[in-house]
């Protein structure tokens, strides 16, 4: 979209934000503003992204987001309008003198737990582009062909590693005292065709109000921007490391017996992510009938809101019905099973992932649900402190893709970029919620 577009677009968002119900400091769940969004089709999918977040920040400029973090629960995510706090500030200050200069490059300096990568600094579209040619070669986005020349695999692998990266405070920060310049650098954990570490170098940002930094560039250190880079990190910034014994966390082991796994939570809250056919071939055609909808004829005009509540529903009369309940659960101990067969004969079944709304480790394991030559979905697997293995939960491909790209470049036959689609938005879009 071009700057008059994306000027309307603005105005029409910040529009529906003021709607919406909020707390007293202005911030509202981002899930809300995406049910908005949608009523208002304003549909960011066909815009080229393929997530709510990532077309939110594209209007950093006007609004602002955050996670909230609670213990043992996901995190969700709130949006409010940056006038929002331009007003609360105005109401406690109403008579405070007006600046006589512009002060630039105001923000978040040190990252903290909720800071996200494409807030905290500014990043275009070219600066993604240019990191996925100096990076070693690989296809940074689903299907065949990216969609307007966006990488959204690349874009979720920075912010991701980011997030890590902040948690393990491995952020780096330098003064050139001669320049009076401040920098900060991150290690990517990308190489370029040399297997050298490429780096994220930003400097604080002295044109705009917002945000405090700007990438200078993603280099190789000692070359072109990476001699800054050497001149003022030593040592260099670290990459983000996602297990503390990689040998245990990173193989799954066979010989521990049965995986444990929670068939409530996986069949009856995220029924959303089972496949029509999977519920087809095992509820009787009546029993997917709900409030006038069926999940295999879903009217086009269906809100994104309103497909939501038919699988909340469904998964409400799959809970409350122990015979469907149960035939579901033994066709999911069948593919959990065949999983497995496959993890033995091969290790690399089990792919290695990091899983940011828990901050924790896990490993995927392949689902047939349908046809056993096709891969459905992803089986979360933690290892426990007693040494066996707990099914968490299911994860669409394009996500457990997403998520296990962190550690490394999956090396699989059954979880490759070729194979996947990008999924219908669900909860995770905007809660962070997985």
């Amino acid at each position: 979209m071009n700057l008059q577009e994306k000027k309307q677009l603005n105005e029409r968002i910040l529009n529906l934000i003021s709607s919406l119900p909020c707390d007293a400091d202005g911030w509202s769940p981002l899930a809300q503003l995406g049910s908005a969004l949608n009523k208002a089709e304003i549909r960011y999918k066909e815009l080229g992204y393929p997530k709510l977040r990532p077309f939110i920040n594209e209007f950093s400029s006007s609004l602002e987001l955050k996670d909230v973090l609670e213990p043992g629960k996901t995190p969700v995510c709130f949006v409010r309008p940056l006038s929002a706090v331009d007003q609360r500030e105005e109401d406690a200050a109403p008579h405070a003198p007006e600046p006589t200069a512009p002060v630039f490059g105001q923000g978040e300096r040190v990252p903290g737990a909720n800071s996200w990568l494409f807030n905290w600094a500014f990043l275009s579209q070219q600066h993604i582009l240019a990191l996925s040619e100096l990076a070693l070669e690989e296809k940074w986005f689903y299907g065949n062909n990216p969609e307007n020349n966006e990488f959204p695999i690349l874009k979720n692998y920075l912010a991701y590693t980011f997030k890590r990266l902040c948690f393990e405070k491995k952020i780096l920060f330098a003064t050139d005292t001669a320049r009076n310049e401040e920098y900060a650098a991150f290690n990517t954990g990308l190489v370029d065709r040399k297997y050298e570490y490429i780096y994220a170098l930003f400097k604080r940002n002295t044109r705009f109000p917002s945000p405090y930094w700007f990438l200078l560039a993603f280099a190789v250190a000692g070359e072109d921007t990476g001699k800054t880079l050497v001149s003022l990190f030593n040592p260099l910034p670290e990459r983000a490391d996602y297990f503390e014994n990689k040998v245990e966390n990173m193989l799954y082991d066979t010989t521990t017996g049965n995986l444990s796994c929670d068939y409530t939570h996986i069949l009856t809250e995220r029924t959303h992510r089972l496949p029509i056919a999977f519920l087809e071939d095992n509820c009787p055609d009546e029993f997917l009938e709900i409030d006038g909808l069926h999940v295999s004829r879903f009217p086009a005009t269906l809100s994104l809101e309103q497909r939501r509540e038919y699988f909340r529903k469904l998964g409400e009369k799959i809970k409350a019905t122990p015979r469907i309940l149960n035939r579901l659960k033994n066709r999911m101990d069948d593919a959990v099973n065949l999983a497995l067969k496959r993890t033995e004969w091969n290790y690399k079944t089990a792919i290695p992932m990091y899983y940011p709304a828990r901050n924790a480790g896990s490993l995927l394991l392949p689902l047939t649900l349908v046809d056993e030559d096709h891969v459905d979905l992803a089986l979360v697997v933690e290892r426990q402190p007693s040494g066996s293995y707990q099914g968490q939960t299911i994860l669409p491909l394009d996500l457990a893709y997403s998520n296990s790209r962190l550690v490394c470049r999956p090396d699989s036959d059954w979880l490759r970029t070729d194979l996947v689609c990008a999924s219908e938005p669900d909860d995770s879009d905007s809660s962070g919620d997985e």
